[in-house]
């Protein structure tokens, strides 16, 4: 292990760097295997990091109290051990796996809906994509991106300045032909009264409901307005990470707009 960069208690992230190289398509997913007095533990993570960079891989993982495997990654005994190269603390990667990736034919513009660390798979998509707009701009084909993350406190924001740096490369110049909207919002305002962006859980700024006449048009209604008018299944695909409830309230109002599982929505859950 490389490096761990805490972000808020309980949530991480983590690089590990090993000899050979490691090919993924970005979304996909790699195993990690702890090793640590004689007791082996796997755990599946989606992969953050670009595929460009061969020889290490960046997870975003959260702690799970009664987890099998994340309370040892906080442990300071096995992260001291692992940096040591301690010869009975070890950790090693299999994979990849998975099927959520984008298609390289897919013309249409994304929206990406992220719960919590369900944000990692498009972290390293959209690396992946400003990379290859950096590589080639004269003959890379016009994208925009919709990020909506959402997350119960603005700490647990993670990659936070990253995306806010990209969205404002985007405003800087009209004529960039990768285009990133960042939409963080945060599900407990009430708990954090420094936060004065969106509110709210991911899914929430698809709801097509349209606002009382008698309500001030805020920013969330701003939001949800604008996805409203342009979100089309001709024009828009939906890749969906995150929670169990995210991904369904996703679905649920999506389909009802004409969007179809598969085809038009594409989607990962995991269980935490």
């Amino acid at each position: 292990m490389e490096k761990k960069t805490d972000l808020a208690q309980g949530l991480a992230i983590f690089r590990i760097v090993f000899d050979e190289d490691f090919s993924f398509t970005p979304g996909q997913y790699a195993t990690i295997w702890l090793t640590h007095k004689g007791k082996t533990v796997p755990r599946p993570y989606s992969i953050a990091s670009s595929p460009s960079e061969r020889r290490a891989l960046e997870f975003y993982i959260n702690l799970v109290e009664e987890g099998k495997l994340t309370p040892s990654l906080w442990d300071a005994e096995v992260v001291q051990a692992l940096r040591r190269g301690d010869s009975e603390t070890k950790l090693f990667i299999t994979g990849p796996k998975g099927h959520f990736f984008m298609d390289p034919e897919d013309p249409r513009d994304l929206v990406f809906i992220a719960s919590g660390t369900g944000l990692a798979p498009f972290i390293s998509m959209v690396r992946k994509l400003n990379e290859d707009y950096l590589g080639s701009p004269d003959s890379f084909e016009p994208k925009r991106i919709y990020l909506v993350h959402g997350v119960s406190y603005s700490n647990n924001l993670g990659y936070r300045k990253e995306l806010e740096s990209l969205s404002t490369e985007t405003l800087k110049d009209p004529l960039r032909k990768l285009v990133l909207v960042y939409l963080p919002t945060i599900s407990r305002p009430h708990l954090d009264p420094n936060w004065s962006g969106l509110k709210g859980r991911a899914e929430e700024l698809l709801d097509d409901s349209p606002p009382r006449d008698s309500q001030p048009l805020d920013l969330d209604a701003t939001i949800r307005a604008m996805f409203r008018t342009m979100l089309r299944p001709e024009t828009h695909s939906v890749y969906v990470c995150g929670h169990p409830g995210t991904i369904d309230n996703t679905l649920n109002i999506l389909s009802a707009r004409g969007f179809k599982p598969s085809k038009d929505i594409k989607f990962e859950k995991y269980y935490t």
